[in-house]
């Protein structure tokens, strides 16, 4: 079973214009609506997992979540169908993918960059508010369109509040992007609120400076950072940024969550007055959520051993819960 082509029309009603990428678990293209005229996304769950249960409930799932969210910076579901291939058809969004931009241009001007988060940070709250936490915020799930905001796109990993676990048999490609991910969700948990308000975080300083806060020859390498390791300072790298931008990114990024904002609009209040930022942030310890006791001298290969043993753990973890 093979997608439509391009030049094709699908099922008599969609035709197919462009490829937009494809995920873990799905594809999207890019097609026309031959009624209305106008351009929608058409979403088809990966054709090699169709016999996994998990996929058509990842699909179901995002079907609900495109419905339920009425947003300006959100996909909306206009339909589904259970078909042979089942596929979405989502409201397209105007814009130019961000990992794009970044790849060509490396960073933002300090003010740009501040008000494209603040306003994505308004566009989380609405989902929180809904009860959906998208979990997977990063550049490639981002567009910047026309009106200067940042779209979010794909919510085929995104938990929904009393929704049950959903459990993969295949997981390869399904983890996301290590830069962006939260501690807790390296660690196992599902992730909800707080995760993606540790991912915008991230993706603040990567707008600013050009890179995430943390990069590595391997994920384990990157997730091993978000565990242990403190970011470069941003005042370091843009000598220029007001304190209280920094403040923010670092509570944004505290390991614990407990201890990160409690709400994305909280955060998006902070951005748009810095000066009135408690800086209380910027020295404020961190501790690592992985410790090594070194008081009572243990030989530092049983020490890095330990480490090495925790991150296999962690990764483990990760692909045992990350798509509950």
């Amino acid at each position: 079973m093979a997608l439509p082509e391009l030049g094709t029309v699908f099922d008599n009603q969609y035709k197919i214009i462009g490829s937009l990428g494809h995920g873990g678990f799905a594809s999207a293209l890019l097609a026309e609506d031959i009624s209305s005229q106008e351009k929608v996304v058409l979403k088809f769950p990966d054709l090699a997992q169709l016999g996994d249960p998990a996929v058509y409930e990842r699909f179901r799932r995002e079907l609900a979540i495109g419905k339920l969210l009425e947003h300006p910076d959100l996909p909306t579901a206009l339909f589904a169908s259970e078909g042979s291939p089942p596929y979405l058809v989502l409201r397209f969004v105007e814009g130019r993918p961000l990992a794009e931009i970044l790849g060509q241009k490396g960073k933002f001007p300090e003010q740009q960059a501040v008000e494209m988060v603040i306003h994505l940070l308004e566009a989380v709250e609405y989902c929180h508010r809904k009860g959906v936490y998208h979990r997977d915020l990063k550049p490639e799930n981002l567009v910047l369109g026309p009106d200067g905001h940042l779209k979010i796109l794909d919510f085929g990993i995104a938990l929904m509040e009393g929704v049950p676990r959903v459990t993969w048999r295949g997981f390869s490609g399904l983890m996301g992007t290590p830069e962006y991910m939260a501690p807790e969700q390296i660690k196992g948990e599902r992730g909800g609120a707080r995760s993606d308000i540790y991912a915008v975080g991230c993706l603040l300083y990567h707008l600013l400076t050009g890179r995430p806060p943390f990069t590595g020859d391997n994920p384990l390498a990157i997730m091993h950072q978000h565990l242990t390791s403190d970011p470069r300072p941003l005042t370091e790298l843009c000598p220029r940024l007001p304190p209280g931008i920094w403040a923010v990114v670092r509570r944004a990024m505290r390991r614990r969550k407990e201890e990160r904002y409690g709400s994305a609009l909280e955060m998006a209040k902070d951005l748009s007055k810095p000066e009135k930022v408690d800086l209380k942030w910027l020295n404020a310890p961190d501790s690592p959520l992985i410790t090594v006791l070194t008081e009572n001298k243990v030989p530092w290969g049983i020490i890095i051993g330990s480490v090495v043993l925790g991150l296999v753990l962690a990764l483990v973890a990760v692909f045992l819960n990350w798509h509950r």
